[in-house]
């Protein structure tokens, strides 16, 4: 069970990125793994039986979308009402709300809240208020983060039971050259506001940091490697659904505030159940394997028993998969892998069957992430002379560097400067 399901950045007009040279069945999925994410959480309202399910970010662009798309948004949202759920969308402003209803031909179930004008509703008699921190104050700060002062207009609007506030960000990673957005989120309250009973949602395609009292909320499905998760929406869950006390019932209050006779007893710690549901339909992921010696054959199999070992089950979301082979600190080797990525690439595809695995290797380089201490330990693994000196000492620097802060783009750096120097 659950009374109210959040979905973020279904994106339903903004395709995937194809891999290229992708077969028929790989381009078939990443086509409809937004509409299927989506699906997914519409599914996950119906059958855990909510009252509503809450779309906030970028779902659909009445703009860009196309008839054939909102007709087929129309239908999911129509098709939850016939089950008793509603559906909320979160806008920005009334004209955009307008462009959407009209967009999908206003389906009597869909109702919209705005910075301006929250919504009130009943929950298994629980007085429920859905409130979005967005607005010209977020718009004016082109930060992507969110601000200060978050939830703060929100928490004189009583006497709601549960208030859900709810902001996002609008980063899109590897689609426009976005850059990331602000780490470290503000605290919204102090915790003593907590037992006010609202609850705070942010929702991002970043990895950020989260203070006390936020939830965060990644896309449905995500669009590259570079997004935090593959992509999930989130169940909530208000309210006990047991017969209430004749204490309660006499006296009329849950943790005080008013109740009516016969309604779910409130929770009387008044924390929500939160559920994490994966929707993704693609998912990015980095396979690692040691390869020291050997051509392209060679590698292709002990790629391709890697990718067995995964246990990819026929139904589960297709893998993208990025290899990163560690080649134990030799220069010439990782030298020799990038030489014949191309055949051994060629290779694996020839296995590839979509009936039966959901992996699509697309990507194969040395490790990017390899340790340079060999080269310290043990200078022969460069060029004899001057090559092998001027590897150990670059990389003494890179581990010096690492003892204070971020490793992977100092080490990537040396790894191509050592790898030109090979090659050349």
């Amino acid at each position: 069970m659950a009374d109210l399901v959040f979905a973020f950045d279904a994106a339903l007009d903004r395709p995937i990125p194809v891999p290229p040279g992708a077969p028929a069945a790989v381009v078939e999925v990443v086509a409809t793994a937004p509409w299927e994410a989506l699906q997914v959480a519409v599914s996950t309202a119906r059958q855990a039986r909510a009252a509503a399910l809450v779309l906030f970010g970028s779902t659909l662009d009445p703009l860009r979308a196309s008839p054939a798309q909102a007709a087929q948004l129309r239908g999911l949202i129509t098709g939850l009402a016939a089950d008793g759920c509603r559906t909320i969308w979160l806008a920005d402003e009334a004209a955009e709300c307008a462009n959407i209803a009209r967009a999908l031909a206003e389906p009597e179930s869909l109702s919209f809240v705005t910075p301006v004008s929250p919504l009130r509703l009943e929950v298994r008699g629980v007085s429920v208020e859905i409130c979005s921190a967005r607005g010209p104050a977020f718009a004016a700060t082109s930060s992507g983060h969110m601000l200060p002062s978050f939830a703060s207009a929100h928490t004189s609007l009583l006497p709601a039971q549960r208030r859900f506030v709810i902001g996002w960000d609008d980063v899109w990673h590897g689609l426009h050259g976005e850059a990331a957005a602000t780490h470290g989120l503000h605290a919204p309250l102090p915790a003593s506001h907590h037992a006010l009973g609202s609850f705070f949602i942010w929702g991002t395609r970043a990895l950020q940091p989260a203070p006390a009292g936020v939830h965060q909320i990644p896309a449905l499905q995500a669009r590259s490697s570079r997004e935090a998760s593959a992509g999930m929406c989130a169940a909530v869950t208000l309210t006990n659904l047991t017969t209430p006390t004749p204490g309660l019932l006499a006296s009329g209050l849950a943790g005080g505030f008013p109740t009516l006779a016969g309604s779910a007893e409130i929770r009387s710690d008044l924390r929500t159940d939160w559920r994490e549901v994966p929707t993704h339909r693609v998912a990015w992921r980095t396979l690692s394997i040691t390869s020291l010696a050997g051509g392209d054959e060679e590698l292709a199999t002990a790629i391709w028993s890697a990718l067995e070992g995964m246990s990819i089950d026929a139904q589960a979301p297709l893998q993208i998969v990025r290899c990163a082979v560690d080649c134990g600190g030799s220069i010439s080797r990782r030298v020799h892998v990038g030489e014949i990525s191309a055949e051994t690439l060629a290779r694996l595809r020839q296995l590839y069957d979509p009936r039966s695995f959901r992996a699509w290797c697309q990507e194969l380089e040395a490790d990017r992430g390899e340790t340079l201490a060999v080269l310290v330990r043990n200078a022969s693994a460069a060029k004899s002379g001057e090559t092998a000196s001027f590897a150990s000492a670059l990389a003494e620097l890179v581990l010096e560097s690492e003892t204070t802060g971020s490793h992977h783009a100092t080490r990537e750096a040396a790894w191509l400067a050592l790898e030109l120097m090979e090659s050349t």
